[in-house]
Formats: C-alpha cells, sequence, structure tokens
C-alpha cells in the first residue's frame, strides 16, 4: 500500500478541550520505545466511546489481536459518549493519552492543531489502505496530512417506521420527490391520526444536519478558511422556523418532551418505543432504535439539491507522543482490514472503508444493516463532494444550536434571533 490519495468523499467540552490541547508535552506511555517479545509484550492503550454492547464486542476483538500478535497487548478503555471527550481532555493535560483512540465531528481537526495527533505517514508501512473505497482515506486528511483512518462510513439519513405509518393510513414517502414542507404535512398528518403520545416526528438538532441544511441551500456550515460560519442568517432562521413549525403543527411533540427525547438512549426514545414515524438519523443508529423493520430513505430535498455526504462514523488516531506508534498503528490495521474483526465489529462503527471487508460482512448483517448498506451505497453513487472537515474551534458548535433551538421551541427567542445568536457565538469560538 500505501495511502491511496484518492477523491475526497467527506466532507460541551471545547473549553475544556481547548485548555488541555495547550497541555501536551507529556508522553503517552511510559515504554519509551520498547521492542515487545512474547515474554515481555509491549502495551498500548486503546480508548473509544459507547455502550456495553460496543465494549465486549470491542474487548473480544482485541483478544483476537492479541493473539495473533503475542508481543502486543492492548488495554481497552470504553466510555459513554455524553462524558468521552472530556475524559479525553484531561488525560492529554495529564500527559496520560491513549496510544490510539476514537475521533469523530470537528475534534481531528481541533486535536490536529494542537499537535496531539501523529501524522500517519510516519507508520504508513504498518498501514494498509489499498482496499478501501474511493475517497474514504481522505476522510482522514486535514491540510493535506493523515491524521486519522476511517473506522467506517456513515451519512445523514431518514429513518422510518413503517408500522406507525400504516397504522395511520398515511403512504410512505417518495424519497426522490419530497420536500420539507411535505415532512412538515406528513408528521402533522400522522400525529393527528395516531393514538395519543404517538408523533410524526421530532426535531433534529446537530451540526452535521444543519450542515446538510446548508448545502441544500447552497451554502456551507463554515467558511472556506473556518474562520467563520458561511452560513447565512436567512437559512439558519429557516431551519430553526422548521424546527418550530413541526411542534406548532402538532408533527413534533411539546419542547419540554423533545428535549426529554433528545438525550435519551436511542431504544428509550418515541421511535425506539414505536412511537414515532420518521426520524432525521445517522445512518448506522437505525439498529440501535428497535428490532421493529425500521427503513431508510433519503432527506427531503435530497435528489433536487443534495448536501448529504458520506463522512466516518468514528476515526481512529494516534498520539503523537506515543512512544509505541508503530503497534499502535499494526492495531489500527487490524482493526480496519482482518476479516475476522470485521466479521464481530460488522457496522456498528459505519460501513467498513475496506470494500472486501463490506462485501464480506454484507451477509452477516441484519435486515435492516442491510438496509443501511443499501442506502450508502445510494449516496456514494450520487457522488456529492463533501466539505472540509469541520474546523477547530468547531467542537462547541452542536451545544450552540440545541441551545438556541431549545430555546426557540419554547417560545424564548425568535429564530431570526436565534439564527444571530448562534452565528455570533460560534464566530467568536472560531476566532
Amino acid at each position: 500500500m500505501k495511502f491511496v490519495r484518492k477523491r475526497s468523499v467527506l466532507g460541551v467540552a471545547a473549553a475544556t478541550a481547548s485548555l488541555a490541547l495547550a497541555l501536551t508535552g507529556c508522553g503517552s506511555s511510559p515504554q519509551a520505545g520498547k521492542v515487545g517479545t512474547e515474554e515481555d509484550p509491549v502495551t498500548i492503550r486503546f480508548a473509544w466511546w459507547g455502550n456495553d454492547s460496543r465494549a465486549k464486542t470491542t474487548l473480544e476483538v482485541i483478544k483476537d489481536f492479541e493473539a495473533a500478535n503475542p508481543t502486543i497487548k492492548v488495554q481497552g478503555e470504553n466510555t459513554e459518549f455524553s462524558s468521552y471527550w472530556d475524559k479525553m481532555a484531561t488525560q492529554i493535560a495529564g500527559g496520560t493519552t491513549p496510544d490510539v483512540f476514537a475521533m469523530s465531528g470537528s475534534y481531528p481537526s481541533e486535536y490536529a492543531s494542537r499537535g496531539v495527533l501523529l501524522d500517519l505517514d510516519t507508520v504508513k508501512d504498518q498501514l494498509d489502505t489499498s482496499k478501501f473505497a474511493e475517497g474514504t482515506v481522505d476522510l482522514g486528511k486535514i491540510d493535506g496530512k493523515q491524521y486519522t483512518i476511517t473506522a467506517g462510513v456513515n451519512a445523514m439519513s431518514m429513518v422510518l417506521d413503517p408500522t406507525v405509518f400504516e397504522a395511520a393510513g398515511v403512504p410512505l414517502p417518495d424519497d426522490e420527490t419530497w420536500t420539507w414542507d411535505d415532512y412538515v404535512d406528513i408528521a402533522a398528518e400522522i400525529t393527528a391520526k395516531s393514538p395519543a403520545g404517538t408523533f410524526g416526528t421530532t426535531p433534529m438538532s446537530n451540526d452535521s444536519f444543519v450542515a446538510v441544511w446548508a448545502r441544500q441551500n447552497g451554502e456551507e456550515l463554515y467558511t472556506e478558511d473556518g474562520r467563520k460560519m458561511g452560513i447565512s442568517e436567512d437559512t439558519l432562521a429557516k431551519w430553526f422556523e422548521l424546527n418550530k413549525k413541526l411542534m406548532d403543527t402538532g408533527g413534533a411533540p411539546s419542547a419540554s418532551q423533545t428535549v426529554e427525547d433528545g438525550s435519551a438512549q436511542p431504544e428509550m426514545t418515541l421511535m425506539g418505543q414505536g412511537k414515532q414515524a420518521m426520524k432525521i438519523s445517522w445512518s448506522n443508529q437505525m439498529t440501535s432504535y428497535s428490532g421493529a423493520p425500521l427503513m431508510m430513505v433519503k432527506l427531503p430535498g435530497e435528489s433536487k439539491i443534495p448536501g448529504t455526504w458520506l463522512r466516518s462514523s468514528m476515526e481512529y488516531a494516534i498520539s503523537a507522543k506515543s512512544p509505541q506508534s508503530k503497534e499502535a498503528a499494526l492495531f489500527i490495521n487490524y482493526l480496519v482490514n482482518n476479516m475476522d474483526a470485521a466479521s464481530k465489529i460488522k457496522s456498528d462503527r459505519g460501513m467498513p472503508a475496506n470494500t472486501e471487508l463490506k462485501a464480506g460482512i454484507t451477509p452477516l448483517l441484519k435486515e435492516t444493516q442491510q438496509k443501511e448498506a443499501a442506502y450508502l451505497d445510494r449516496i456514494a453513487e450520487m457522488k456529492i463532494d463533501p466539505p472540509k472537515p469541520f474546523p477547530a474551534g468547531s467542537s462547541a458548535t452542536m451545544e450552540v444550536l440545541n441551545r438556541y433551538n431549545t430555546d426557540v421551541l419554547f417560545g424564548k427567542v425568535s429564530p431570526r434571533d436565534a439564527a444571530k445568536g448562534v452565528i455570533n457565538e460560534v464566530n467568536s469560538n472560531l476566532g
């Protein structure tokens, strides 16, 4: 191999992280370049976020890797997503950064800009990406350097519960033609024709979704240089107006129930309980909601002006201070290229970028996971150019959007003033 350069398909802990990232002088392991033997193996640390099921699977994969590489031991460290970034910030500040750790969103840019991440070209002999799908290697490039390797790809999607549609007597939408106005109308109709407590949808407050919204409106969430928001006040105000309209027309629940649903575990959400017809969601989360036969379609407006792109659902990075970077790279290589590992992980971290692994695990996937794979194939066929990676300083954007969206739903601020507030606050973070 080695890193194959192809056309890219990619596109709150921020204050704590910024402080910690400024304090990165210490190493992540006391072994100082030790050469492992079977009698005295090297130990590397691997940190990721996820639930107990992901942790169980990952520990099984670690055992398999250790059996195949007896000179290397891997210490696994699992944390719930809500506290993962705070924990990482604390470890970086204290000089105890894991050798290998999971990344997503704007954090690769944040960490790379402060020298936390290893340039993976330095360990390219240990990393094989020759079988990765077109563009997926470049998902980990920032300013021309390879800082991460994708653990799997996903995309923003609309998850549907056909059972709720059928019970309400409402036909499923045609995702080649439907609009956001259709989405609002369908949501209201389903709520009106369903038992009390069942709703058409709930608002989605997420910076990646707002990036799709911006792109559908001919804009980008951030400017080319990443120093301020690229989305206009008008376009952002329309997004807040959409969420407010969903609630006001009855298509979505009350503000308080929306907030509660947004913080619930997937299986405890309205969608997870079979009480919601449509949910804007990351594609790899569909199987987390319910064992019911859910389905996945394109977001409204995608066929007219597409904004969704394939992106890394999780990425692997190596600490720039790791004295065992080659062993760390061998472990990442195992995670992204080994069929035994893929057969256990399946699509939990997104669909494998390695095309042979993707083909190999597809027969092993549940029906809903196979629907996800088919959806991602549809998105890939659209060949949508991605935005640049979210810039350093943008890790708090999702929290800012959530806060203002909550205020809009509770009637504390107008959509226009919320848009102004978000842009001012995020620009301050980026500056």
